[in-house]
């Protein structure tokens, strides 16, 4: 997304702000810098709990290896989504899965310790007939905790829903859980929250299989987002998962963080932004 103030410029204009060349390509420089900001998504979890199957399901595209037979994440990795033509993405960092064993998990600590200051958001994926979070807890209280009350994005990722019993009173054709399925689930996401001592907002109970509550996901992670920021992330999920709400939130967001630099640019319009309707937008591509 590249940002053209031309409309921007116009209707300070026409409202009596004089704004530079300079000044121009001052605006237009910091808005295509935060367009063009890669967010980092890094995703969490012990193995088997399907972190891959969730990101492909999130961003419309086969973005990490899936595996049924063996943890398929050994190292630290990197990988660039929705990049086509130069543009830039998403860059989700798929980190290995606690909970193999104790050897690995005192190496993995260094490195969510080392990683977690770098991430824009940090989803934790929890397998949803998991009974046994002992190896999640322990990482949780020493390792992220610290990062999340300084403020840090987190959620916990309630995945694989679908086969919370009663499973076979998922309906298939609605894609959704069944009355009695639906109380368990609830009772799945209360149980989570009280083990983790986390608000029950911050447990997303999804199937990225059957892309249950998905849109449920993407709506929390950007509403968490700080403003200058949601509108890469929004752009870059599967389209199938953007709500019209949030999007609107993302515009109004946008609309913020264009008055704010103008603002801090040309020092008059700080005083009479707020007469100038309506703010223009780039070209978003949803």
């Amino acid at each position: 997304m590249d940002f053209n103030g031309k409309d921007l410029f116009e209707q300070l204009k026409e409202n009596g702000v004089e704004v530079s060349e300079e000044q121009k390509r001052t605006i237009e420089n910091r808005l295509n810098s935060i367009l063009s900001y890669e967010p980092r998504i890094g995703v969490f979890g012990k193995t088997g709990v399907g972190k891959s199957s969730l990101c492909n399901a999130l961003f419309g595209k086969d973005v990490c290896p899936i595996s049924d037979v063996e943890a398929c994440t050994r190292d630290k990795k990197e990988v660039l989504v929705s990049i086509s033509s130069g543009s830039k993405g998403i860059k989700l960092v798929d980190v290995p899965g606690v909970g193999e064993s104790s050897d690995r998990d005192k190496e993995y600590a260094d490195m969510y310790a080392h990683l977690l200051p770098q991430l824009d958001v940090v989803l934790w994926v929890i397998k949803g007939d998991d009974r046994a979070f002992s190896s999640d807890e322990k990482f949780y209280h020493n390792i992220v905790k610290p990062h999340i009350e300084q403020g840090k994005p987190f959620f916990f990722v309630l995945n694989q829903v679908d086969k919370i019993e009663p499973f076979r009173q998922w309906n298939n054709e609605k894609h959704e859980p069944g009355a009695e399925q639906f109380v368990n689930i609830s009772n799945k996401q209360k149980y989570v929250t009280d083990v983790f001592k986390v608000p029950s907002s911050k447990v997303i109970p999804v199937s990225a299989l059957e892309k249950y509550n998905l849109t449920k996901l993407v709506d929390e992670i950007v509403y968490a987002l700080p403003k200058e920021k949601k509108v890469t992330v929004y752009s870059k999920v599967n389209k199938e998962f953007q709500s019209e709400a949030t999007g609107e939130h993302v515009k109004k967001s946008f609309g913020e963080v264009v008055s704010d630099v103008v603002g801090s640019v040309v020092t008059v319009a700080k005083f009479i932004w707020k007469l100038i309707k309506p703010i223009p937008f780039p070209h978003f591509p949803w």
